[in-house]
């Protein structure tokens, strides 16, 4: 049985727009599903992180969590949000930490990685919107561009670069690069010594080794916040007592 996982956001007591509670993890069903293809009568979020970011909320206190789902139960309601009938909430924390676990998922990798190779026997390119790109291994660099596009790689040194709004980007390993261009967009990179940027209203992450705790660590940053600026590279800067973006050289 093939699953997937569900990016979605409640506010800080669990609770959605509508009301309804969310557990902070562990078994969730809606109770008036309708299949249709409208909002509506499921469980709503963002099948991989992909879809509309400002459906999600940019609360300081909001609730990030990550569903795990049957994926034949999902159903498409646009490019911009999926909805599904139940699942289990696998995670409930920090922006940060839901990010990390959905767009470095190592099976929806493979995933994109099939679907780059399907498409490129067929002639197609990884253009367009929904487009994906996904590459593996050292120095390898995977580019998406279109609304909604995803770009996913993954070695030390690799680099993943999407363009368009509400694009993301994902990469792993040692000094490996991360960018997104375009509003809304959404870039991570796990690993150490590494280069992210985002776009318009876009955040970023990446992962740094804090020697006072001795364990890796997230550090997340907002474009248009604490100087943030859109389309400008940026590396953590680790200092004594804290960790702060600087921006790459």
């Amino acid at each position: 049985m093939n699953t997937s996982l569900i990016l979605r956001t409640a506010k800080a007591d669990g609770t959605s727009r509508n009301g309804f509670q969310w557990p902070k993890s562990g078994p969730v069903e809606c109770m008036d599903w309708n299949p249709a293809a409208q909002c509506g009568g499921g469980l709503h979020g963002l099948l991989w992180g992909e879809g509309d970011w400002s459906l999600l909320s940019s609360a300081n206190d909001a609730l990030w969590q990550v569903v795990e789902v049957v994926t034949e139960s999902i159903v498409k309601i646009d490019a911009q949000k999926v909805k599904f009938p139940r699942g289990t909430v696998v995670f409930s924390g920090d922006m940060a930490g839901a990010i990390t676990m959905v767009l470095n998922n190592a099976q929806r990798f493979e995933d994109i990685v099939a679907e780059i190779k399907a498409k490129a026997a067929q002639g197609d390119s990884s253009s367009g919107n929904s487009s994906t790109a996904a590459s593996s291994g050292y120095s390898s660099t995977a580019a998406s561009s279109g609304y909604y596009s995803t770009a996913a790689s993954s070695g030390n040194s690799s680099t993943a670069a999407s363009s368009g709004n509400s694009s993301t980007a994902a990469s792993s390993g040692y000094s490996s690069t991360a960018s997104a261009t375009g509003k809304d967009t959404v870039a991570m990179a796990a690993g150490i010594e590494c280069t992210v940027q985002a776009g318009e209203n876009g955040c970023f992450s990446t992962a740094y080794f804090d020697e006072k705790s001795k364990r890796n660590r997230i550090l997340v940053g907002y474009v248009g916040e604490d100087g943030i600026k859109a389309d400008t590279p940026y590396r953590v800067k680790v200092m004594k007592t804290k960790a702060k973006w600087e921006e790459a050289k």
